[in-house]
């Protein structure tokens, strides 16, 4: 692919689907972004100006990924929910999902392993810390027995405004008609829920933390989240690049809409969440 062709198909891609779109100059951005796609070699040469036009038009979380960093992304060690019970708290663990299919089953099935292994709990905490993102459905299709049962979750509001639905239907989760990660776990937990996030839970991390909210019983904890409140399209490039194109926010069951950080309801700024969170369950 030329570098005009290369540039060309960014803009087109950006100009349809980003979020801000309509913030950008387009016409003049795609003037200077053609001519200088017309005085390089090679498409890598236009890496770093399209990544400010992908930041300009789909705020902060687009970006457009050279092909080192989707290597290193693609090679990162794969990281799965672990369980455990703390003082008669069950507190589950939910890093960030890689995206290859492979690896969303197979997070999907040790979290369900992972629960069901646990005897009968008081309470739950759901630690978000750390999350930084990835795939959000095995997240949510781990954390499906203690949502509250079936139902709308929360949902993506696209640059229209139009509002759609993340739900869960008998152990699957999904958006529009097509389910997109079932839950291997039991089908409910009860009991209340406190959810951990700190300055690193980002993206579908702050995907599962939204959907926890406007449920009773449930509170959150800890740190601010990172503010990647928002969900990216995946595009790779024919030089082996990724193109991110943030195109919606998210919205919580009662209709509150992110495009930032989620603040918990009780901020604790130094020290663990983890034992604040345990005594005020065990309080309740």
């Amino acid at each position: 692919m030329t570098p005009r062709a290369y540039a060309t198909r960014v803009l087109d891609l950006l100009e349809r689907r980003a979020l801000y779109a309509d913030r950008v100059d387009w016409p003049v951005v795609r003037a200077r972004l053609l001519a200088a796609a017309d005085r390089a070699v090679a498409p890598a040469e236009l890496h770093e100006v399209l990544d400010v036009v992908a930041r300009e038009a789909g705020g902060p979380h687009s970006r457009l990924l050279p092909p080192d960093t989707v290597r290193q992304l693609a090679d990162g060690p794969a990281r799965f929910p672990e369980a455990r019970v703390v003082d008669g708290t069950g507190v589950l663990v939910l890093p960030g999902c890689r995206r290859d299919h492979r690896c969303r089953r197979a997070y999907a099935a040790a979290g369900g392993r992972a629960l069901g292994a646990l005897p009968p709990v008081g309470g739950w905490v759901v630690d978000l810390r750390g999350n930084g993102g990835g795939s959000m459905w095995p997240m949510l299709a781990v954390a499906a027995p203690l949502l509250h049962g079936d139902g709308v979750i929360g949902a993506f509001i696209d640059r229209a405004c139009a509002r759609i639905p993340w739900w869960l239907r008998r152990g699957r989760v999904g958006t529009g008609w097509w389910p997109q990660a079932r839950s291997t776990g039991p089908s409910q937990l009860p009991g209340p829920v406190a959810v951990l996030t700190d300055g690193d839970t980002a993206s579908s991390g702050e995907a599962v933390a939204v959907a926890f909210r406007g449920l009773p019983r449930v509170r959150s904890y800890g740190a601010a989240t990172y503010g990647f409140s928002t969900a990216n399209e995946s595009y790779p490039m024919p030089d082996g690049a990724r193109l991110l194109i943030t195109g919606a926010r998210f919205c919580d069951r009662t209709g509150a809409v992110y495009e930032g950080p989620l603040t918990p309801d009780a901020e604790v700024l130094e020290g663990d969440a983890l034992p604040v969170a345990l005594a005020d369950l065990t309080r309740h």
